[in-house]
Parts: C-alpha cells; structure tokens; sequence
C-alpha cells in the first residue's frame, strides 16, 4: 500500500512539473508575442516574423478606419509567402480560385449553350443558341434579352461577366429571367447545364489544298480537337498544311505532348530537369509522322506550350516555323495540394527542346523571319506562309 501511494504522488508531482512547465513556456511565448519586435524577420517562420506579423496585426485593429476582412487578409499573407520568390509563374490559390482554373484548363465548363453580346443600348442579348443545347430546348430563343441570372441583375455589365456568372451557378442549373419581343412581362426559366467544350482549335481548307489549323490553346480538349480537324482537312484532299500559333500562350503540357504525338517521327518531344537534376522525358511513337510540307506560324505571344510545339517541329526539321521570335518561357509548373484544400502552385524545372536547347527568356528564332507591321490590316505572315507552301514541293510516298 506505501508503495503504491508513493507511486502516485510521484506521478502526481510529474503532472504538477509537466504543467507548470508548460504554463511558464506559454507566458515566455504570449510575452514574447506581445513584446516589440526586436531583430530583423529573415524567415518566415522566426519568432520575429511572427512578432511583426501580431504587431502589424494589432496597429491595424487600433488605427484602421473600415470593416476588416480578416478571412481576406490571412488567404493574401499566404499569397504573399509565394509572391516573395519573385517568380510571376509561381502563386497561392484558395480551393475556390483553383477549382476555377482547373475547369479552364480542362477546355470544358458547365453551360446552356448559348453566346451572348451587348447591343448599343447596354442590353444583354442571347445571339445564337445551339441544337439540341439545355437552353433551346427549354424554350430560349435568339433576341432574348437577360434581365437577370439566378436573381442578380444584368444591368451594366459586359458579356464576358454574364457569361461567367452563368457558367458559376450551383447545382448544375441556371435561372434566367429574360424580355422577350412582343411579350409584355418577363419569363423565368430554370434550366439545367450540361458539359460543354471550349473550341481551341479550329480548321479550314484555303486555296491550293493548303488546310489551315489555329490552335488558340493547349488544353485538355486540344488533342482531341486537333485529330478532328486534321482528319477532316485530309478526307477534303490536304496537301499542305499551315498550324497557326500566334497568341497561343500555352496550356498543358500533356496536351501538347498528346497533339505534337500526331506529328512528330519518334523520339523525344521534350524533357526537362528539375532542381536536383532530374530528368524527365516525353517521347513520341512516329506512327503518325507527317508527310505534308508544313509551317507553324508564330509571333512574340507564342509562348510555354505553344513554343514546346514550335521547337520539337523545327529540331526534327518536319515544318518551317514562321513569323517572329516567340515569347520564351521554358519553365514548368507543378501544383501541390495543401491539407486544407488549397493549392501552392510552383515552378518545379525548366524544359528544354529534343536537341537540347534552353529557350527560357529567348524564345525560338522563326526559319523565316516575318514581321507583322502593327498597321497592318492583311495578314502578312499567313499570306507568306501561303506562298511558301506553294513552292514547296510533295514528299513522293513510299511503296508498301
């Protein structure tokens, strides 16, 4: 019995020790805290940044004049932890912000099916609506005017802002209020979206049997895309061909991969390597080489993406690249899911074309050089583009 009440008021006066330690530690830290700063904060997470960080906190909970948004304050020090690397392509998204780009990324969104302008008295008005879409078919017509999208107003805003406001609605449906001609009060539909995708890439035959391919973006609809149009434009007799890069400011790498795997011999589309040197390849398999004279089209907005297309066709010399040196950005991004959802989105490693060349902050040099004058009304670059592929003579084919 002695022993075991010895035994207790040993593990008694532990507890006691534990907690007066941990009380003194919570004094020294809160004392601490509320001390002035003292020392310059070099990182982060030093007992001195985080002493400015409460002091900052409270000079502006004493001074300040308006409501504080403190949920807004604590999402724009996490992206201002980002923003000190002093790296544009790097940043911090909240789970909203990343869902957001994800869905622009993908090439699809949430839709009814319907474009939309504003006429010249600032009236929102539906201008076409596609067969078979939710919105027709829920009795929508073109020359509808929005009055309003799930209970908020319309008035003063641009197109692009209602369209957005649509595309976020929740639930996967949508309520219109619209004004329709000839009809005295509004009408009210709620209409359920569907999947839709974003057009990036788009096709047409022009003169000589040359077929004609603008990729707008590399997303993950683009490769899709780009087998439709390239097939059509061959069943329509292609012989030659112009992909117009211009203004494309890049995308996913994958989707280029997938679309320049419809192209390129086999081999190596680009890799890259990382901080520890790690390197990482992407390789075609050449069983869709193409065979018809090309040219890429592109200009000082082609960029990312856009110029890993441009370089693995100009280092395997299957197309001429035309028009003006592109943007030059060689560096890869990668995204990093934090515990609370959101997401950390960071550069990881710079890519390099299949012959080895860095053209981050150079850009690719066009084969041929041509300028686009900034007055210009003709499409000088494609007019060239044109003539060349008229000169340029048909690769014999091969006997099976």
């Amino acid at each position: 019995m002695e022993e075991r009440i010895r035994k207790s008021r040993e593990i008694l006066c532990f507890i006691r020790g534990a907690l007066t330690a941990t009380a003194i530690l919570a004094i020294v830290y809160f004392a601490s805290i509320a001390l002035p700063v003292g020392g310059y904060a070099k990182k982060p997470d030093t007992l001195q940044a985080l002493r400015k960080s409460k002091e900052i906190e409270r000079v502006i909970q004493n001074y300040y004049l308006d409501e504080i948004d403190e949920q807004k304050q604590t999402e724009m020090m996490f992206l201002g932890q980002v923003a000190g690397l002093g790296d544009e392509y790097s940043t911090y998204f909240t789970a909203e912000q990343y869902e957001s780009v994800s869905r622009k990324n993908s090439g699809s969104f949430m839709g009814i099916g319907i474009s939309i302008a504003v006429d010249e008295n600032g009236n929102v008005v539906i201008t076409e609506c596609q067969e078979n879409m939710p919105a027709i078919l829920s009795g929508i017509v073109p020359g509808d005017f929005i009055l309003e999208v799930n209970g908020e107003s319309t008035e003063g805003l641009t197109g692009s802002e209602v369209a957005a406001m649509i595309q976020s609605s929740k639930n996967n449906e949508v309520t219109l209020k619209v004004q329709r001609e000839g009809r005295k009060d509004p009408i009210e539909l709620t209409i359920e979206m569907t999947e839709m995708e974003r057009t990036s890439v788009t096709g047409e035959m022009l003169q000589g049997s040359i077929g004609y391919i603008r990729i707008s973006s590399f997303t993950g609809v683009t490769s899709n895309q780009f087998k439709t149009a390239y097939g059509e434009l061959m069943i329509q007799g292609m012989k030659k061909l112009v992909i117009d890069l211009r203004d494309n400011p890049g995308g996913l790498v994958d989707s280029v991969c997938d679309t320049l795997n419809q192209i390129l011999p086999q081999g190596v589309i680009v890799y890259t390597v990382d901080k520890n040197g790690k390197r990482n390849e992407r390789t075609s398999d050449g069983v869709n080489k193409i065979d018809i004279p090309l040219v890429v089209l592109v200009n000082g907005n082609t960029a990312s993406a856009a110029e890993i297309f441009a370089g693995a066709v100009q280092d395997y010399k299957i197309g001429t690249i035309m028009g003006e040196t592109t943007f030059g950005k060689g560096i890869v991004q990668d995204t990093f899911r934090l515990s609370d959802g959101s997401y950390l989105k960071l550069t990881v490693s710079k890519y390099y074309t299949p012959n080895g060349n860095d053209i981050h902050k150079v850009g690719i040099t066009p084969d041929e050089v041509v300028e686009m004058p900034a007055d210009g009304e003709k499409d000088i670059q494609l007019n060239q583009a044109i003539e060349f592929l008229k000169n340029q003579k048909l690769k014999a084919k091969k006997k099976q």
